[in-house]
């Protein structure tokens, strides 16, 4: 049920990923511009288009429907970077979410990486707890998201290396 992406699969990857910011984030940032006018799926479809190398990472939950999508891109030689993690809208709460972040921990142990970092916005508590069920803990790191006055907190997840 969990694969890798590749291009056949751009359509909806993009529709996933827009719709899921939307819901995600309209209610924090309240700006209707954003949210309607410049989160657009063709957009974002022409980006991974012209850019196919950003879809190397991406995992999907795929049982006959793609469901999820997870994106972790190496930071260094110990890091990766989750940079895209949303579950469909319609198919959140039942468990999807939990599958591929399990598999990208299980994944990235077997590459031997050691952590894996994520950022997310403070006021998004809903993502923060599902976060934290998850192993994640709160580095303390924060930043402003550039153009707004929100704050962004690194999570951190520690992979037991096995040896």
């Amino acid at each position: 049920m969990i694969r890798r992406a590749d291009r056949q699969d751009i359509p909806r990857i993009a529709e996933i990923i827009i719709f899921g910011k939307r819901v995600a984030y309209r209610s924090i940032f309240q700006n209707d511009h954003v949210s309607f006018n410049e989160l657009q799926v063709v957009d974002l479809y022409k980006q991974y288009e012209h850019d196919p190398k950003a879809l190397e990472e991406m995992l999907l939950y795929d049982d006959g429907i793609i469901k999820g999508v997870i994106n972790g891109h190496p930071v260094d030689d110990s890091t990766i970077e989750i940079t895209d993690f949303y579950v469909e809208p319609f198919f959140v709460g039942r468990g999807i979410g939990t599958m591929l972040i399990e598999h990208l921990i299980q994944e990235a142990g077997k590459r031997k990486f050691q952590k894996i970092i994520l950022w997310v916005i403070k006021d998004n508590v809903k993502a923060r707890k599902f976060y934290e069920t998850n192993g994640f803990v709160n580095s303390g790191k924060t930043c402003i998201i550039e153009g707004t006055d929100k704050e962004d907190c690194c999570y951190e997840y520690f992979i037991e290396l096995f040896y």
